[in-house]
Protein backbone atom coordinates (compact mmCIF):
# COMPACT_ATOMS: atom_id res chain seq x y z
CA UNK A 1 0.00 0.00 0.00
CA UNK A 2 1.43 3.42 -0.89
CA UNK A 3 1.63 6.26 1.62
CA UNK A 4 1.27 10.05 1.22
CA UNK A 5 4.42 12.12 1.44
CA UNK A 6 5.08 13.40 4.95
CA UNK A 7 5.13 17.07 4.04
CA UNK A 8 1.45 17.08 3.08
CA UNK A 9 -0.29 16.05 6.28
CA UNK A 10 2.18 16.95 9.03
CA UNK A 11 1.77 20.14 11.05
CA UNK A 12 3.74 22.78 9.13
CA UNK A 13 7.08 23.83 10.63
CA UNK A 14 8.12 27.48 10.85
CA UNK A 15 10.13 27.87 7.65
CA UNK A 16 9.29 27.01 4.04
CA UNK A 17 11.65 26.91 1.08
CA UNK A 18 10.25 26.04 -2.35
CA UNK A 19 12.78 25.10 -5.02
CA UNK A 20 11.94 24.66 -8.71
CA UNK A 21 14.50 22.48 -10.53
CA UNK A 22 15.14 21.74 -14.17
CA UNK A 23 16.90 18.63 -15.41
CA UNK A 24 20.23 19.67 -16.90
CA UNK A 25 22.49 17.88 -19.35
CA UNK A 26 21.01 16.08 -22.34
CA UNK A 27 17.55 15.76 -20.67
CA UNK A 28 17.07 12.28 -22.11
CA UNK A 29 14.82 9.91 -20.13
CA UNK A 30 17.76 7.67 -19.21
CA UNK A 31 19.87 10.56 -17.91
CA UNK A 32 16.92 12.19 -16.17
CA UNK A 33 15.88 9.03 -14.31
CA UNK A 34 19.46 8.63 -13.12
CA UNK A 35 19.51 12.26 -12.01
CA UNK A 36 16.23 11.74 -10.12
CA UNK A 37 17.70 8.69 -8.36
CA UNK A 38 20.75 10.75 -7.42
CA UNK A 39 18.51 13.52 -6.12
CA UNK A 40 16.61 11.02 -3.97
CA UNK A 41 19.84 9.64 -2.53
CA UNK A 42 21.14 13.13 -1.75
CA UNK A 43 17.90 14.26 -0.10
CA UNK A 44 17.79 11.04 1.93
CA UNK A 45 21.25 11.82 3.31
CA UNK A 46 19.96 15.14 4.64
CA UNK A 47 16.89 13.45 6.11
CA UNK A 48 19.17 10.84 7.72
CA UNK A 49 21.44 13.63 9.06
CA UNK A 50 24.41 12.19 7.26
CA UNK A 51 27.07 14.79 6.43
CA UNK A 52 29.97 14.29 4.07
CA UNK A 53 33.10 12.89 5.69
CA UNK A 54 35.89 15.43 6.23
CA UNK A 55 38.51 13.04 7.63
CA UNK A 56 41.36 12.67 5.15
CA UNK A 57 39.92 15.23 2.72
CA UNK A 58 42.44 16.53 0.19
CA UNK A 59 43.62 20.03 1.08
CA UNK A 60 44.04 21.03 -2.57
CA UNK A 61 40.36 20.31 -3.35
CA UNK A 62 37.13 21.98 -2.20
CA UNK A 63 36.05 20.53 1.16
CA UNK A 64 33.48 17.69 0.81
CA UNK A 65 31.11 19.30 3.33
CA UNK A 66 30.06 22.95 3.27
CA UNK A 67 29.98 23.17 7.07
CA UNK A 68 27.03 25.43 7.91
CA UNK A 69 25.48 22.52 9.87
CA UNK A 70 28.84 21.56 11.37
CA UNK A 71 30.64 18.33 10.59
CA UNK A 72 29.05 15.74 12.84
CA UNK A 73 26.24 13.38 11.82
CA UNK A 74 22.94 13.05 13.67
CA UNK A 75 22.59 16.76 14.30
CA UNK A 76 19.10 17.94 15.43
CA UNK A 77 16.69 17.32 12.57
CA UNK A 78 14.37 20.25 13.43
CA UNK A 79 11.39 18.56 11.76
CA UNK A 80 12.95 18.66 8.30
CA UNK A 81 10.81 17.24 5.50
CA UNK A 82 11.28 17.33 1.72
CA UNK A 83 8.28 16.78 -0.56
CA UNK A 84 8.69 16.13 -4.30
CA UNK A 85 6.35 17.36 -7.02
CA UNK A 86 6.67 16.72 -10.77
CA UNK A 87 5.30 19.09 -13.40
CA UNK A 88 3.89 18.11 -16.77
CA UNK A 89 7.19 19.14 -18.36
CA UNK A 90 8.99 16.93 -15.85
CA UNK A 91 6.98 13.94 -17.01
CA UNK A 92 7.92 14.88 -20.58
CA UNK A 93 11.61 14.72 -19.72
CA UNK A 94 11.17 11.42 -17.84
CA UNK A 95 9.47 9.89 -20.87
CA UNK A 96 6.14 9.19 -19.13
CA UNK A 97 3.50 9.40 -21.83
CA UNK A 98 -0.20 9.01 -22.57
CA UNK A 99 -2.41 7.20 -20.09
CA UNK A 100 0.54 6.60 -17.75
CA UNK A 101 0.74 10.29 -16.88
CA UNK A 102 -1.32 12.02 -14.19
CA UNK A 103 -4.35 13.08 -16.21
CA UNK A 104 -5.15 16.49 -14.70
CA UNK A 105 -1.95 18.42 -15.45
CA UNK A 106 -2.31 21.08 -18.20
CA UNK A 107 -0.06 20.71 -21.20
CA UNK A 108 2.24 23.70 -20.58
CA UNK A 109 3.08 26.52 -18.14
CA UNK A 110 1.44 28.96 -20.56
CA UNK A 111 -1.81 26.99 -20.41
CA UNK A 112 -1.58 26.90 -16.62
CA UNK A 113 -1.25 30.67 -16.22
CA UNK A 114 -4.03 31.21 -18.74
CA UNK A 115 -6.22 29.03 -16.53
CA UNK A 116 -5.44 30.55 -13.13
CA UNK A 117 -4.63 34.10 -14.15
CA UNK A 118 -1.84 36.46 -13.23
CA UNK A 119 1.25 37.76 -15.01
CA UNK A 120 4.00 36.15 -12.92
CA UNK A 121 7.49 37.53 -12.68
CA UNK A 122 8.68 34.13 -13.87
CA UNK A 123 6.27 31.93 -15.83
CA UNK A 124 8.32 28.72 -15.78
CA UNK A 125 7.37 26.13 -13.18
CA UNK A 126 10.41 23.90 -13.56
CA UNK A 127 10.49 20.15 -14.10
CA UNK A 128 10.45 19.36 -10.39
CA UNK A 129 9.42 21.13 -7.21
CA UNK A 130 10.89 20.50 -3.77
CA UNK A 131 8.88 21.70 -0.80
CA UNK A 132 11.48 21.91 1.98
CA UNK A 133 10.25 22.70 5.49
CA UNK A 134 11.82 22.74 8.94
CA UNK A 135 12.12 24.76 12.12
CA UNK A 136 15.45 26.25 11.01
CA UNK A 137 16.29 27.99 7.69
CA UNK A 138 19.81 26.50 7.91
CA UNK A 139 18.29 23.05 7.47
CA UNK A 140 16.35 24.13 4.37
CA UNK A 141 19.31 25.94 2.87
CA UNK A 142 21.61 22.95 3.28
CA UNK A 143 19.41 20.75 1.08
CA UNK A 144 19.57 23.26 -1.77
CA UNK A 145 23.27 23.92 -1.29
CA UNK A 146 23.99 20.21 -1.50
CA UNK A 147 22.05 19.98 -4.76
CA UNK A 148 23.98 22.94 -6.17
CA UNK A 149 27.36 21.60 -5.04
CA UNK A 150 26.96 17.88 -5.73
CA UNK A 151 24.36 17.67 -8.50
CA UNK A 152 25.08 20.88 -10.35
CA UNK A 153 25.70 19.01 -13.59
CA UNK A 154 22.33 17.23 -13.34
CA UNK A 155 20.01 19.96 -12.05
CA UNK A 156 19.65 23.70 -12.46
CA UNK A 157 17.84 25.75 -9.83
CA UNK A 158 15.19 27.77 -11.69
CA UNK A 159 13.77 29.70 -8.74
CA UNK A 160 13.36 29.58 -4.99
CA UNK A 161 10.65 31.04 -2.76
CA UNK A 162 10.59 31.32 1.03
CA UNK A 163 7.61 31.49 3.36
CA UNK A 164 7.10 31.85 7.11
CA UNK A 165 4.57 30.23 9.42
CA UNK A 166 1.51 32.27 10.36
CA UNK A 167 1.73 34.14 13.66
CA UNK A 168 0.95 31.98 16.73
CA UNK A 169 0.66 28.92 14.49
CA UNK A 170 3.29 27.22 16.65
CA UNK A 171 2.90 28.71 20.10
CA UNK A 172 5.20 27.19 22.72
CA UNK A 173 2.27 26.50 25.01
CA UNK A 174 1.22 23.00 23.90
CA UNK A 175 -2.24 23.48 25.43
CA UNK A 176 -3.22 26.29 23.11
CA UNK A 177 -5.37 25.57 20.05
CA UNK A 178 -2.81 26.62 17.49
CA UNK A 179 -5.01 26.01 14.48
CA UNK A 180 -7.51 28.56 15.79
CA UNK A 181 -4.90 31.22 16.57
CA UNK A 182 -2.89 31.39 13.35
CA UNK A 183 -3.06 34.93 11.96
CA UNK A 184 -2.46 35.87 8.34
CA UNK A 185 -0.66 39.12 7.48
CA UNK A 186 -4.06 40.80 7.00
CA UNK A 187 -4.78 40.10 10.68
CA UNK A 188 -7.58 37.54 10.26
CA UNK A 189 -7.54 33.97 11.49
CA UNK A 190 -6.47 31.69 8.66
CA UNK A 191 -7.53 28.12 7.95
CA UNK A 192 -10.73 28.21 10.00
CA UNK A 193 -12.66 26.08 7.48
CA UNK A 194 -9.80 24.07 6.05
CA UNK A 195 -10.07 20.36 5.31
CA UNK A 196 -8.75 17.94 7.93
CA UNK A 197 -7.52 14.95 5.88
CA UNK A 198 -5.35 13.75 8.76
CA UNK A 199 -8.48 13.15 10.87
CA UNK A 200 -11.56 12.96 8.62
CA UNK A 201 -11.83 10.16 6.00
CA UNK A 202 -14.28 12.17 3.89
CA UNK A 203 -11.87 15.11 3.76
CA UNK A 204 -8.99 12.76 3.02
CA UNK A 205 -10.84 11.43 -0.03
CA UNK A 206 -10.85 14.96 -1.47
CA UNK A 207 -7.06 15.20 -1.23
CA UNK A 208 -5.63 11.82 -2.29
CA UNK A 209 -6.34 9.94 -5.49
CA UNK A 210 -8.22 6.67 -5.65
CA UNK A 211 -8.23 5.72 -9.36
CA UNK A 212 -11.38 3.65 -8.86
CA UNK A 213 -13.37 6.73 -7.81
CA UNK A 214 -12.45 9.16 -10.59
CA UNK A 215 -15.93 8.73 -12.09
CA UNK A 216 -17.37 10.22 -8.88
CA UNK A 217 -15.66 13.58 -9.37
CA UNK A 218 -18.16 16.42 -9.96
CA UNK A 219 -18.59 17.21 -13.68
CA UNK A 220 -18.88 20.67 -15.12
CA UNK A 221 -22.37 21.95 -14.31
CA UNK A 222 -24.72 22.86 -17.17
CA UNK A 223 -25.25 26.54 -17.97
CA UNK A 224 -26.98 28.40 -15.16
CA UNK A 225 -30.67 27.63 -14.86
CA UNK A 226 -31.33 29.11 -11.45
CA UNK A 227 -28.81 27.01 -9.53
CA UNK A 228 -26.71 30.10 -9.00
CA UNK A 229 -27.32 33.77 -9.53
CA UNK A 230 -25.38 35.81 -12.09
CA UNK A 231 -25.55 36.28 -15.83
CA UNK A 232 -23.31 33.42 -16.93
CA UNK A 233 -22.36 30.30 -15.06
CA UNK A 234 -20.14 28.48 -15.49
CA UNK A 235 -17.75 30.79 -17.37
CA UNK A 236 -16.28 29.55 -20.67
CA UNK A 237 -12.95 27.75 -20.79
CA UNK A 238 -13.20 25.61 -17.65
CA UNK A 239 -11.59 22.19 -17.88
CA UNK A 240 -13.79 19.17 -17.24
CA UNK A 241 -12.82 16.42 -14.80
CA UNK A 242 -10.32 13.73 -15.87
CA UNK A 243 -11.91 10.49 -17.02
CA UNK A 244 -9.28 8.22 -15.45
CA UNK A 245 -6.04 8.08 -13.48
CA UNK A 246 -3.33 5.40 -13.75
CA UNK A 247 -3.14 2.96 -10.85
CA UNK A 248 0.30 4.18 -9.77
CA UNK A 249 -1.17 7.59 -8.80
CA UNK A 250 -3.03 6.02 -5.86
CA UNK A 251 -2.45 8.03 -2.65
CA UNK A 252 -0.77 10.73 -4.72
CA UNK A 253 -2.18 14.24 -4.99
CA UNK A 254 -1.97 17.39 -7.07
CA UNK A 255 -0.32 20.55 -5.74
CA UNK A 256 -0.97 24.12 -6.81
CA UNK A 257 1.61 26.76 -5.87
CA UNK A 258 0.93 30.46 -6.35
CA UNK A 259 3.19 32.96 -4.59
CA UNK A 260 1.92 36.52 -4.82
CA UNK A 261 2.68 39.95 -3.39
CA UNK A 262 -0.18 42.02 -2.01
CA UNK A 263 -0.51 45.74 -1.33
CA UNK A 264 -0.78 45.47 2.45
CA UNK A 265 -0.39 49.23 3.05
CA UNK A 266 -3.71 49.90 1.33
CA UNK A 267 -5.37 47.11 3.32
CA UNK A 268 -4.14 48.62 6.59
CA UNK A 269 -5.77 51.94 5.70
CA UNK A 270 -9.18 50.42 4.87
CA UNK A 271 -11.92 50.61 7.48
CA UNK A 272 -12.51 47.94 10.10
CA UNK A 273 -16.00 47.35 8.68
CA UNK A 274 -14.71 47.07 5.11
CA UNK A 275 -12.08 44.52 6.13
CA UNK A 276 -14.66 42.33 7.90
CA UNK A 277 -17.12 42.50 4.99
CA UNK A 278 -14.31 41.67 2.58
CA UNK A 279 -13.45 38.49 4.46
CA UNK A 280 -16.92 37.66 5.83
CA UNK A 281 -15.71 37.10 9.39
CA UNK A 282 -15.18 39.19 12.50
CA UNK A 283 -11.54 40.20 12.65
CA UNK A 284 -10.88 39.53 16.33
CA UNK A 285 -13.08 36.54 17.13
CA UNK A 286 -12.95 34.89 13.70
CA UNK A 287 -16.64 33.96 13.82
CA UNK A 288 -18.80 34.32 10.70
CA UNK A 289 -20.51 37.71 10.39
CA UNK A 290 -23.93 36.04 10.53
CA UNK A 291 -23.16 34.63 14.00
CA UNK A 292 -22.38 36.34 17.29
CA UNK A 293 -18.99 38.06 17.54
CA UNK A 294 -17.74 35.41 19.94
CA UNK A 295 -14.43 33.48 19.70
CA UNK A 296 -16.25 30.40 21.02
CA UNK A 297 -18.16 30.30 17.72
CA UNK A 298 -15.18 30.44 15.38
CA UNK A 299 -15.55 26.79 14.35
CA UNK A 300 -19.31 26.99 13.79
CA UNK A 301 -20.59 26.83 10.23
CA UNK A 302 -21.89 30.19 8.96
CA UNK A 303 -25.64 30.66 9.16
CA UNK A 304 -25.80 31.04 5.37
CA UNK A 305 -24.80 27.39 5.01
CA UNK A 306 -28.36 26.41 5.94
CA UNK A 307 -30.03 29.60 4.73
CA UNK A 308 -28.38 30.80 1.53
CA UNK A 309 -30.71 33.82 1.37
CA UNK A 310 -29.14 35.18 4.57
CA UNK A 311 -27.15 38.16 3.27
CA UNK A 312 -25.49 39.22 6.52
CA UNK A 313 -22.27 37.87 5.03
CA UNK A 314 -21.96 39.75 1.69
CA UNK A 315 -22.31 37.50 -1.34
CA UNK A 316 -19.02 38.82 -2.72
CA UNK A 317 -17.10 38.27 0.52
CA UNK A 318 -14.16 35.91 0.41
CA UNK A 319 -15.80 33.18 2.49
CA UNK A 320 -18.86 33.03 0.22
CA UNK A 321 -17.08 33.33 -3.11
CA UNK A 322 -14.38 30.78 -2.18
CA UNK A 323 -16.78 28.29 -0.55
CA UNK A 324 -20.53 28.83 -1.10
CA UNK A 325 -21.24 25.86 1.20
CA UNK A 326 -24.06 24.40 -0.86
CA UNK A 327 -24.29 20.58 -0.62
CA UNK A 328 -23.30 20.12 -4.27
CA UNK A 329 -20.15 22.19 -3.68
CA UNK A 330 -18.63 20.02 -0.94
CA UNK A 331 -16.57 17.83 -3.38
CA UNK A 332 -14.77 20.94 -4.64
CA UNK A 333 -12.99 21.83 -1.39
CA UNK A 334 -9.18 21.85 -1.18
CA UNK A 335 -6.58 21.33 1.52
CA UNK A 336 -4.71 24.61 2.01
CA UNK A 337 -1.19 25.06 3.35
CA UNK A 338 -0.49 28.79 3.00
CA UNK A 339 2.64 30.57 4.20
CA UNK A 340 2.96 34.36 4.59
CA UNK A 341 5.52 35.89 2.25
CA UNK A 342 7.77 38.47 3.97
CA UNK A 343 10.75 39.78 2.01
CA UNK A 344 12.97 42.85 2.12
CA UNK A 345 13.12 45.28 -0.79
CA UNK A 346 15.08 48.43 -1.50
CA UNK A 347 12.05 50.49 -0.46
CA UNK A 348 11.12 48.54 2.67
CA UNK A 349 9.27 45.20 2.60
CA UNK A 350 7.02 43.29 0.29
CA UNK A 351 4.36 41.09 1.81
CA UNK A 352 2.06 38.47 0.42
CA UNK A 353 1.16 34.81 0.45
CA UNK A 354 2.76 31.59 -0.70
CA UNK A 355 -0.45 29.70 -1.44
CA UNK A 356 -0.12 25.92 -1.59
CA UNK A 357 -3.03 23.53 -1.88
CA UNK A 358 -3.39 19.80 -2.32
CA UNK A 359 -6.34 18.07 -3.99
CA UNK A 360 -7.26 14.92 -5.92
CA UNK A 361 -7.77 17.10 -9.01
CA UNK A 362 -6.86 20.60 -10.11
CA UNK A 363 -9.70 21.08 -12.62
CA UNK A 364 -12.69 20.26 -10.40
CA UNK A 365 -11.29 21.85 -7.26
CA UNK A 366 -8.73 24.68 -7.36
CA UNK A 367 -9.45 25.84 -10.93
CA UNK A 368 -13.21 25.68 -10.42
CA UNK A 369 -13.01 27.59 -7.13
CA UNK A 370 -10.74 30.26 -8.55
CA UNK A 371 -12.19 30.70 -12.05
CA UNK A 372 -15.87 29.84 -11.65
CA UNK A 373 -16.36 31.43 -8.24
CA UNK A 374 -13.69 33.83 -6.96
CA UNK A 375 -12.53 35.46 -10.19
CA UNK A 376 -15.92 35.34 -11.93
CA UNK A 377 -17.78 38.66 -11.53
CA UNK A 378 -20.99 37.01 -12.76
CA UNK A 379 -21.06 34.37 -10.05
CA UNK A 380 -23.47 34.97 -7.19
CA UNK A 381 -23.92 32.19 -4.62
CA UNK A 382 -27.54 33.27 -4.12
CA UNK A 383 -30.11 32.84 -6.94
CA UNK A 384 -31.91 36.07 -7.66
CA UNK A 385 -29.09 38.27 -6.44
CA UNK A 386 -27.42 40.47 -9.06
CA UNK A 387 -23.91 39.74 -10.21
CA UNK A 388 -21.77 40.83 -7.24
CA UNK A 389 -18.37 41.20 -8.93
CA UNK A 390 -15.24 39.26 -8.13
CA UNK A 391 -14.21 38.07 -4.68
CA UNK A 392 -13.75 41.27 -2.64
CA UNK A 393 -10.37 40.04 -1.44
CA UNK A 394 -9.12 39.82 -5.03
CA UNK A 395 -10.55 43.27 -5.77
CA UNK A 396 -8.94 44.73 -2.66
CA UNK A 397 -5.32 43.93 -3.47
CA UNK A 398 -3.09 45.05 -6.29
CA UNK A 399 -1.74 41.52 -6.59
CA UNK A 400 1.50 40.60 -8.32
CA UNK A 401 2.10 36.90 -8.87
CA UNK A 402 5.75 35.99 -8.35
CA UNK A 403 6.16 32.28 -9.16
CA UNK A 404 4.12 29.10 -9.06
CA UNK A 405 2.99 26.03 -10.89
CA UNK A 406 0.97 22.82 -11.05
CA UNK A 407 2.61 19.60 -9.87
CA UNK A 408 1.79 15.98 -9.21
CA UNK A 409 2.98 14.80 -5.79
CA UNK A 410 3.54 11.03 -5.88
CA UNK A 411 2.99 8.69 -2.97
CA UNK A 412 5.76 6.78 -1.15
CA UNK A 413 6.44 3.06 -1.37
CA UNK A 414 7.75 3.02 2.19
CA UNK A 415 6.25 5.21 4.91
CA UNK A 416 9.57 5.86 6.64
CA UNK A 417 11.70 6.36 3.54
CA UNK A 418 10.68 9.82 2.41
CA UNK A 419 12.35 9.52 -1.00
CA UNK A 420 10.74 6.21 -2.04
CA UNK A 421 8.61 8.07 -4.58
CA UNK A 422 6.10 6.02 -6.59
CA UNK A 423 6.66 6.97 -10.22
CA UNK A 424 6.12 4.98 -13.46
CA UNK A 425 9.51 4.11 -14.91
CA UNK A 426 9.52 3.31 -18.63
CA UNK A 427 10.86 -0.21 -19.42
CA UNK A 428 14.24 1.14 -20.53
CA UNK A 429 14.73 2.77 -17.10
CA UNK A 430 14.02 -0.05 -14.61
Amino acid sequence: MPFPQKGILERPPSHLLLVALNFAGDRSPASSWQALDNLGALVQRDLDRNLDEMTGAAKDQPPPETGELGFHDKYPLRRLSVTLGVSNLGFDVLGVIGDERPQDLPTSPQTMWDLIGGAPELRESGDLLLQIRSEDPYMNEHVVRRIEEELGAEFAVLWTQTGEARYTAHAEDMNRKRRLEARALIGFLDGTSNLRPYADPADRALVFIDPVKVSEYPPLPPPSQGTYGGATFPPPGLRDRPTSEPEWTREGTYAVVRASVNEIKGWDKSSYDDQEKTIGRFKVSGASLDLADDPARVEEAPAFELEQSNLTVPVNSHVRKANPRRPEDLPRRIFRRGYPLIERTAGGMRRGLVFICFARTISTQFEFIFRAWMDNPDFSPVPGQPSPGKDRLLEHFDQQVVVGGYYFVPALRQRRKLTSWVLPRPPQNP
